[in-house]
């Protein structure tokens, strides 16, 4: 006769679990017209934590605001370049 030891079950973490979260991206139309003007609203935004990557494309006629954040603030970020003097309206996908 033999014993079979009980092994512990172990289940599979679901795979939901072990993805992390997909950044959130967000591209709004602004009247940022000059290079430093952007340059400021994009270090701002970083520094006060609400982004982690922020561009302004002034080539474009809508000169493009695109950020990328780690949490769902499109919001919270309008309101900062609003307070900071600039027209922001997001767009849509």
């Amino acid at each position: 006769m033999y014993l079979l030891a009980k092994r512990p079950v172990v289940f599979p973490k679901s795979s939901a679990s072990l993805s992390p979260t997909p950044p959130k991206i967000g591209v709004f139309k602004t009247n940022i017209g000059k290079r430093q003007e952007a340059n400021r609203v994009c270090n701002q935004l970083k520094t006060d934590g609400l982004v982690t990557r922020a561009t302004v494309d002034l080539s474009d006629c809508d000169h493009i605001l695109r950020t990328v954040s780690n949490k769902n603030n499109l919001l919270e970020i309008i309101l900062a370049v609003q307070c900071m003097g600039f027209f922001i309206e997001e767009l849509p996908d």
